[in-house]
């Protein structure tokens, strides 16, 4: 029987074809890794270049009013009075004790005065400030709590970094909480103004459970400021100065200028022609007219504003505690706040739950200093509720 053999089948695998998905899933990753790429290179550069031209815009403004004032004597623009010993109001002992305390990446002045027993209470300046601006609060609540009012990093007489990256709010943060650790305490209650407040506001968001209180002057929450200065052109006008700061040399020259006649024209308001009196006005241009004294004070937005508080607030929102844990807050502004908008007060009490807020008509930026006795019964009366 002869078999007749039958052709095997030959089967032919066609190549595998990718699932409709993952097609779909590798544009969408080319998009996004684009995506990254313009975050994390090209919006920086257009973002400082962006502040730099504005910066350029408000240095020639300033050259132009300066030259404008001198120009019938220009050596003024560049006269600092030497003032070799310090005014005797700076060591009044009525405001407590000169020291000092070495963190770990920086040593601190501070003035303390009161029981050492009872709560810590920190009181943090602004800018152009130092531990002085605090005088009235310390004579009145050194009778009831550990005042300690500190000189920020590059201030009065803390030690003065020289490099911009060492003034970062990473740096900042950590100087309260090594302050607060070193003094020997687990928690203290926050009192700050300005720059302070925007310390503050980084310390309370990423480690609450060191703040028992706080109490801010003038200073918003820092979400509700980024969100406001992109979206308000009258805030956008009054930080005209945060640019203008951006500029190497030329800002120095302008808080120098004429002995510092520009601090005489800082702290006023519409109540009163002068906040400080020249007893007050010589303690200031002491401790600024020092040499490298303006370096720290502007490096704080030289480091920071750039970023717009974006590298550390928006790390905080991703570990942000839930409300119960967030210590409770007062905002106290002064109305006539020629830095900042009045609106900033409501936008904050939106963006931080655990917040009272309260303005004080007429009352200038440097508000502690314009009007204390309203803010010393303010602040007494939040911390005794």
């Amino acid at each position: 029987r002869v078999r007749r053999s039958l052709p095997r089948r030959v089967h032919f695998r066609s190549p595998k074809s990718t699932p409709r998905s993952a097609m779909a899933e590798e544009p969408q990753t080319a998009i996004a890794k684009a995506a990254a790429f313009v975050r994390r290179y090209v919006v920086p550069i257009v973002v400082t270049a962006i502040m730099y031209t504005i910066g350029l815009f408000w240095g020639l403004v300033v050259v132009f009013r300066l030259l404008s004032r001198y120009r019938s004597d220009l050596g003024k623009l560049f006269a600092v009075k030497k003032r070799p010993l310090p005014p005797k109001i700076l060591n009044d002992p009525e405001f407590g004790n000169h020291c000092y305390i070495q963190l770990p990446n920086i040593k601190l002045h501070y003035v303390e005065s009161g029981d050492k027993t009872k709560p810590l209470l920190i009181l943090i300046h602004g800018f152009p400030e130092f531990w002085y601006c605090w005088r009235h609060q310390i004579k009145e609540f050194s009778k009831d709590y550990w005042v300690v009012a500190v000189d920020l990093r590059g201030y009065g007489d803390s030690e003065k970094p020289p490099s911009i990256k060492y003034y970062t709010m990473k740096y900042l943060i950590e100087d309260v909480k090594n302050l607060i650790e070193g003094l020997g305490k687990e928690k203290a209650i926050l009192v700050a103004h300005d720059w302070g407040g925007m310390v503050a506001w980084g310390t309370i968001l990423r480690y609450p459970e060191i703040v028992e209180k706080f109490v801010i002057l003038n200073a918003p929450h820092p979400a509700a400021f980024g969100k406001h200065l992109t979206g308000s052109l009258k805030q956008f006008l009054q930080s005209w100065y945060m640019f203008f700061f951006q500029l190497p040399f030329l800002p120095e020259m302008f808080l120098r200028a004429d002995d510092l006649a520009l601090f005489a024209r800082f702290f006023k308001s519409k109540k009163h022609t002068s906040v400080l009196n020249e007893e007050d006005l010589e303690a200031y241009k002491f401790t600024f007219g020092k040499p490298g004294a303006t370096y720290g004070p502007l490096a704080y937005y030289r480091a920071n504003i750039l970023r717009r508080w974006r590298s550390w607030n928006e790390s905080d929102k991703k570990r942000a505690p839930p409300s119960s844990d967030l210590p409770k807050g007062f905002l106290l502004f002064g109305e006539d706040d020629s830095a900042l908008d009045v609106k900033l007060v409501e936008l904050s009490k939106a963006a931080f739950p655990n917040l009272s807020t309260e303005i004080i008509p007429g009352a200038c930026h440097f508000v502690q200093e314009d009007e204390p006795a309203i803010v010393n019964a303010k602040i007494r009366e939040f911390l005794e509720s």
